[in-house]
């Protein structure tokens, strides 16, 4: 390991305290040099942070995303302005690269004031439903619920991905990156439960965290993610997970439809405004703003409009947060 990499992982570690499994596994697998900002004082690294790389689903086309994470300065150090003077330098680099959306999460809520100087604005959001097992009948089993074990196949990736295709705005994960979001959540003592049909296929998928208590004597199960192939499968799901874990019910996030009560996840900044205006306008043939129109709105406002909110379009889950 060198040396600007290892002080990097001290300042994450001083200053998130996460654990050192996960340390390991973030510095193991996920970090690269390139995609590190920092700032050094008296040849110590006193400010870092992270742009990960990650794909979206933008209206059919695939475009390239930078995710700001890990944004952290020494206690020391605080005060100074260097978190900013490094965002600006990030944003900067992102267009250098030829980046198109930079997105980030902020850890507390009144980290989104921080972050809009920079033309980060709100987008992406989540809705919560709670299963109650005793509420819904017992489904008709048509599939087979099981825990994954191992590190998962090609086959049950491309499940994934599939699935997160389907959505029209949608962070997507590469393989190795959900191999990563797969131990992680076993290290958490998380599971990844999986549906198979009879030939032994994937046919549904629930991310599910440990399980959480409640103002009652009762528990439930946070399942940061849930794919399937119908409404069916998802019961059989849901079902089996609440026995499996012996709770009775299971919170699962899902993107927000209708009049579902949405809670703020991420924020997001356009970065090559002209390849997404363009991107936009040749799928949206029938909008009434025209290309010059939109180049005439600030930051925050063409990125609410290009990522469809408010009416919440766009949707993200499973990042590293």
């Amino acid at each position: 390991m060198n040396k600007r990499k290892k002080q990097i992982r001290d300042l994450w570690k001083l200053v998130f305290g996460d654990s050192n499994s996960f340390i390991r596994l973030f510095f193991g697998r996920v970090y690269q040099d390139a995609n590190a900002l920092s700032i050094e004082k008296d040849g110590e690294v006193v400010c870092a942070l992270q742009m990960l790389p990650y794909t979206m689903q933008f209206y059919g086309e695939e475009i390239s995303v930078a995710y700001i994470a890990g944004v952290c300065t020494h206690p020391a150090e605080r005060g100074k302005g260097l978190a900013k003077q490094l965002m600006g330098q990030a944003v900067d680099e992102m267009k250098k690269r030829g980046i198109a959306l930079s997105a980030l999460i902020p850890a507390e809520k009144w980290l989104s004031d921080y972050y809009r100087p920079f033309g980060y604005t709100e987008t992406f959001e989540y809705s919560l439903k709670v299963y109650t097992r005793h509420e819904w009948f017992h489904p008709e089993p048509t599939c087979k619920v099981v825990r994954q074990v191992n590190e998962p196949s090609g086959e049950i990736f491309a499940y994934f991905d599939r699935k997160l295709r389907e959505r029209p705005l949608g962070i997507l994960h590469s393989q190795e990156d959900f191999q990563v979001i797969f131990k992680d959540l076993t290290m958490s003592d998380g599971v990844l439960s999986l549906a198979l049909n009879k030939e032994n296929h994937p046919v549904g998928m629930a991310f599910v965290a440990k399980t959480l208590p409640t103002a009652s004597t009762e528990s439930s199960v946070l399942i940061k993610e849930l794919l399937y192939d119908d409404e069916s499968i998802k019961k059989q799901l849901l079902y089996a997970i609440t026995k499996d874990f012996g709770v009775e019910k299971a919170v699962y996030r899902y993107p927000v439809i209708n009049n579902s009560v949405p809670y703020p996840y991420g924020m997001a900044r356009v970065i090559d405004t002209e390849r997404l205006i363009a991107l936009w306008t040749a799928t949206h043939p029938d909008s009434s703003i025209s290309p010059d129109a939109m180049r005439a709105l600030d930051i925050p406002a063409l990125t609410a409009r290009l990522l469809d909110y408010p009416y919440r379009t766009a949707y993200m889950s499973l990042m590293l947060d």
